[in-house]
């Protein structure tokens, strides 16, 4: 089934490894931007830092093609005009929620824990970002952090997957558009406003160590600043974020 309103098709499929991966073999075979897949069920969903991502049903699972027109190295900044845009719909619906930011990609409210992530990757010339939402209630999947938020905690909020996928599509279209034409500076501003964790505490966990210090800014290139216990900043461009004393 195919739905859409836009130039920007949305392919539903009810149960497959990842939306994402749909999106892959689309684009291998000629699939032009704005090509986007619904998984009903993931059986394979995927966050960052190769971590499972629960996907049962009743949560929105979607990938869209993007074939950016501008450098790579601007690239980076469509993980937060994505953060942006999937927050647009969820405050429309959360309207008296605080819904925030975990750097760089994660999207929480106060109180809960997690309701999004997204999953940027490369493929050849061309980007894929992947997007869950929890809109049903999920396992909390130990070791992975943040516990999980669902649009269905709260009783007035009533949204189906394809009711979801379909506005954020819109949002993402229009700020990838206003982004291409305008660069970061202005998503930047904007991502620090929702940033939960700005001037506070935070621990940044990489592979063999953690750094623990206070976030003090988002750098032009999309980067954590971290001034650290120790007195030194840090310029973190991969790193795992835990809140201190937060959600």
């Amino acid at each position: 089934m195919t739905f859409s309103d836009t130039d920007w098709p949305i392919h539903f499929v009810e149960t497959a490894t990842s939306s994402s991966d749909l999106v892959r073999m689309a684009a291998a075979n000629g699939a032009l931007e704005g090509t986007g897949f619904l998984v009903g069920t993931q059986t394979e969903g995927r966050g960052r830092l190769g971590r499972h991502w629960a996907s049962q049903q009743g949560g929105m699972y979607y990938s869209v093609l993007l074939k950016p027109s501008f450098p790579t190295d601007r690239w980076f900044g469509l993980s937060f005009v994505a953060c942006l845009a999937i927050r647009d719909v969820i405050v429309s619906y959360l309207v008296d929620q605080n819904v925030s930011f975990k750097w760089p990609n994660d999207v929480i409210i106060a109180g809960r824990g997690k309701i999004c992530g997204i999953l940027i990757e490369v493929h050849g010339d061309s980007l894929i970002v992947g997007t869950g939402v929890n809109i049903a209630p999920v396992d909390w999947i130990s070791g992975s952090g943040l516990p999980p938020a669902a649009m269905s905690d709260f009783d007035e909020t009533k949204i189906t997957p394809h009711e979801m996928a379909a506005a954020y599509r819109t949002q993402l279209s229009h700020r990838y558009k206003t982004f291409a034409k305008n660069g970061f500076a202005s998503v930047r501003y904007e991502w620090l406003c929702h940033c939960a964790h700005r001037q506070q505490p935070i621990t940044v966990n990489f592979a063999d160590k953690a750094i623990r210090g206070v976030f003090t800014d988002l750098g032009e290139d999309g980067a954590l600043k971290l001034l650290a216990d120790d007195g030194r900043t840090h310029h973190i461009s991969t790193g795992d974020v835990e809140l201190v004393g937060q959600v």
